[in-house]
């Protein structure tokens, strides 16, 4: 991007059509060129960055267009890098020393002269500049030159990133679209199906941007058969709401598009339409039309790799989109929910031919639920989401979607009406489940909502698998438990794992804890085994080892003694609480810990 008074624009079509001036001739070329080369040359000799801008004006006094000429010089001057001058300052006996800071010679410059009622003669200004210079053990000259040399135009050019004219061109041409977005209202653009729309809409998402996307469709495919069509076949449109169609933050929203626009046009097939606002004294505010498209676009840098540090667009990571998606997604990670989470699900299609793409989708039993992080809102774009959501719950066999909706609170732009905002969220809550709106700032999702409403799934999942497996379920134990009494041997403990039943049934291990509680609640016993922790142990070995357990009063014997009889180490304590006995802890070595008897 470039500043706004530095872009240069055409109208054309009867004052309908609006372009930037692009660089395309070879005077152009030539102009960068000689640019370049200056930067060059005065980096080889570690000149001041005074003397730059002067020779920048000498480019614009030869070639008549300081705004070509200017906005060259910013996109040059953002591959640079100017320090502050740290040659040694010697003292009189000509031995290096250590750099004195400009600022601390202009402190003692200003003491001095503030004790000396100011220096208001050339005299008393030398005098007081002798005093430093002697104070700090540095020449009077080096007084002089230093005191101001951490000011911008002193500033050293140390480095320059070079790039070659044709390249510095087709990024400049690639600012001048992206500072006229700065005056659009509105854009689409339209891409060809498959991973191009998609890594561009990452971008979207990215930076938050308010947009909406529809299926430019083919003309054979048969609008009839929508379910059967596939959408990443087809051309895909994104419109996305301009800078000027909000009240607030318009730069950070713009340069939120600015970033995006360099991964439209890396596209194979791309097209872009904008609507711009120019103000004139005369006339007022005018709507212009901004077209281009590849196959009549100048050259333009479209992927990463000539852009300062405060325009670099490639993300911190590879796989999220942004910070906040990264932290969630580590959050969730972290909350081990047993819930898969899948990032960038397919899409949503309904049979206007729209999209909804969600951030994130959690996975388990076949459940699927969604969350979509919001970014930049207005209550224009919340209307149209409204919408969206009620199509898609509308034409929702199973009914409404179920999908969180996170909303940052802080990026709501637009202060149209007064109550807007509480009116949309209201408006919003209301469009999705309960409990399903979380607002959140700072870049922080809050997790409880979703994981209680996880849960909450678990739990009736739980149920329907422990009811849907109940009498398959208890017979197969009944087996198992009868075989294993029957063959009971200390080589064979007859221990039944509760997971490796679970794993057979392909249900939860809670849904077979569930089926056995039910039993126990409908005063069904059975006293061929018992449930401990996570295993099912035969009632026989129980008795067994509560026989050896009242000659054994160390909690470590116990744990030699279960071991002997193969009972896993998880379920240890479960057993001993089980046989009726407490564990004294005496410390935090085992070793000294005891067993004591409950009392009845």
């Amino acid at each position: 991007m470039i500043a706004a008074q530095l872009l240069r624009v055409k109208v054309a079509n009867k004052g309908k059509h609006i372009s930037p001036i692009f660089c395309t001739s070879d005077e152009d070329l030539s102009l960068a060129g000689n640019i370049i080369k200056g930067f060059e040359e005065l980096c080889k000799t570690r000149e001041r960055k005074a003397l730059l801008i002067n020779k920048i004006g000498l480019f614009e006094s030869e070639y008549g267009d300081y705004k070509l000429v200017r906005g060259l010089f910013t996109l040059l001057e953002r591959r640079c890098k100017f320090v502050k001058n740290r040659e040694f300052i010697k003292n009189e006996i000509d031995s290096p020393r250590a750099i004195v800071e400009p600022y601390i010679i202009r402190r003692k410059l200003f003491e001095k002269s503030s004790a000396c009622d100011f220096a208001l003669t050339t005299l008393k200004r030398d005098e007081i500049i002798q005093s430093v210079a002697s104070e700090l053990g540095i020449d009077r000259q080096d007084v002089e030159n230093e005191m101001w040399s951490d000011s911008d135009e002193n500033l050293v050019l140390e480095y320059f990133d070079r790039i070659t004219p044709t390249a510095l061109l087709a990024w400049y041409n690639l600012a001048l679209i992206q500072t006229l977005m700065f005056s659009c209202t509105a854009l689409e653009f339209v891409l060809s199906g498959g991973s191009n729309w998609k890594g561009v809409l990452r971008h979207v998402k990215r930076v938050g941007l308010m947009y909406n996307i529809r299926n430019e469709r083919s003309k054979e495919i048969d609008q009839t058969s929508y379910k059967d069509a596939r959408y990443y076949d087809d051309n895909i449109v994104c419109s996305v709401d301009g800078p000027l169609s909000i009240f607030k933050m318009t730069d950070l929203y713009g340069t939120a598009i600015a970033k995006v626009l360099p991964y439209v046009i890396s596209a194979e097939s791309w097209s872009l339409k904008a609507w711009i606002i120019r103000n004139y004294i005369s006339v007022g505010r005018k709507i212009y039309e901004f077209h281009i498209s590849k196959e009549n676009a100048p050259p333009l840098i479209g992927l990463p790799g000539h852009f300062d540090s405060e325009e670099k667009i490639t993300p911190k990571s590879s796989y999220f989109d942004s910070a906040v998606e990264e932290k969630f997604a580590l959050k969730f990670q972290q909350s081990h929910s047993g819930w898969t989470l899948i990032r960038e699900p397919d899409p949503i299609i309904v049979k206007s031919d729209k999209a909804f793409i969600p951030d994130f989708m959690f996975e388990r039993y076949g459940c699927r639920i969604y969350l979509e992080i919001v970014g930049f809102w207005t209550d224009d774009y919340i209307k149209r989401k409204i919408q969206k959501l009620t199509r898609i719950s509308s034409e929702n066999k199973e009914g409404k979607i179920d999908i969180f909706i996170a909303l940052d609170i802080n990026y709501f732009i637009t202060s149209r009406y007064k109550h807007a905002e509480k009116d949309l969220l209201s408006r919003l809550s209301s469009s999705v489940q309960d409990g399903h709106l979380i607002l959140y700032k700072n870049g922080q999702i809050p997790l409880k909502p979703i994981l209680s409403y996880l849960k909450s799934i678990d739990q009736e999942m739980i149920r329907k698998f422990a009811t849907a497996a109940h009498r398959e379920l208890l017979a197969d134990i009944d087996r198992l438990t009868i075989s294993n009494h029957q063959n009971d041997t200390k080589c064979d403990s007859g221990i039944v794992s509760i997971s490796t039943l679970a794993e057979k049934y392909n249900i939860p291990s809670d849904s077979v804890l569930l089926a056995l509680q039910s039993r126990e609640a409908l005063n069904v016993h059975d006293n061929s085994y018992s449930v401990v922790g996570k295993y099912l142990i035969p009632r026989s070995k129980i008795l067994e080892l509560h026989e050896s357990l009242n000659f054994i009063s160390s909690f470590t014997d116990a744990v030699l003694l279960f071991t002997e009889h193969k009972v896993p180490e998880s379920c240890h304590v479960d057993l001993i609480s089980k046989l009726g006995y407490d564990i004294i802890w005496r410390g935090i070595d085992s070793t000294n810990a005891c067993l004591e008897k409950r009392k009845e």
